[in-house]
């Protein structure tokens, strides 16, 4: 019991990881800082429930889709899912996410059209991208579905709560610290990534 509670929390901590909500709070603050404070809520709550949503239906879908349709074994998803978090990691790193701009000529956008003009880009890619797909879909090769989903609800309880004492958070800890503190969970994504890529590459060794 103790071992599988560990094993919990280290799959909820690559999840976490792989997500990034602390340094997607400024980042997620400064695309909505036009919006009413209602309306950045519902925004930051329909976020949430989109991300886990899309991480639940890969969950289930995801090895369908790529292990049998697709044909690809585990090893070589394990290593290109560990190029991927490789790549997404040096990116985030090296270089500054562009902002979302919203030109003051056109007219103002009611809530409704605001929320999906701004829904996609947060929830997907920024939020859940191909390196939290990848990340869901080993920790279901090695778990199992509800597992996986269970990991993944623990994970957005913990964003859910971020996301809605941003403001709070973010004055409480400065924007320069949320910034390094965001820079530095690329290194563990980086770090996963290695580890990924490499255990496929020796399984694929061994044949």
């Amino acid at each position: 019991m103790h071992t599988f509670f560990n094993h919990f929390l280290l799959n909820c901590a690559s999840l976490i990881a792989v997500l990034n909500p602390f340094g997607n709070v400024p980042l997620f603050t400064s695309f909505t800082d036009t919006m009413k404070p209602e309306t950045r809520n519902k925004l930051f709550r329909l976020i949430v429930l989109t991300g886990f949503g899309i991480i639940s239906v890969f969950a289930i879908f995801g090895d369908l889709l790529m292990t049998y349709l697709f044909r690809i074994e585990m090893k070589e998803i394990r290593m290109a899912g560990g190029i991927v978090l490789i790549i997404s990691a040096i990116k985030n790193l090296l270089f500054f996410p562009k902002k979302i701009k919203n030109s003051g000529e056109e007219p103002p956008l009611s809530e409704d059209e605001e929320i999906k003009q701004k829904l996609v880009p947060l929830a997907f890619p920024m939020l859940v991208g191909p390196g939290t797909l990848t990340t869901v879909i080993l920790i279901k090769k090695e778990y199992s579905i509800l597992y996986t989903i269970s990991c993944a609800f623990a994970v957005f309880i913990i964003i859910h709560f971020l996301f809605k004492y941003s403001n709070l958070i973010e004055k409480a800890m400065g924007k320069l610290v949320l910034y390094i503190f965001g820079r530095v969970m690329q290194i563990f994504i980086m770090a996963i990534g290695i580890r990924i890529f490499f255990a496929g590459l020796f399984e694929m060794l061994k044949r």
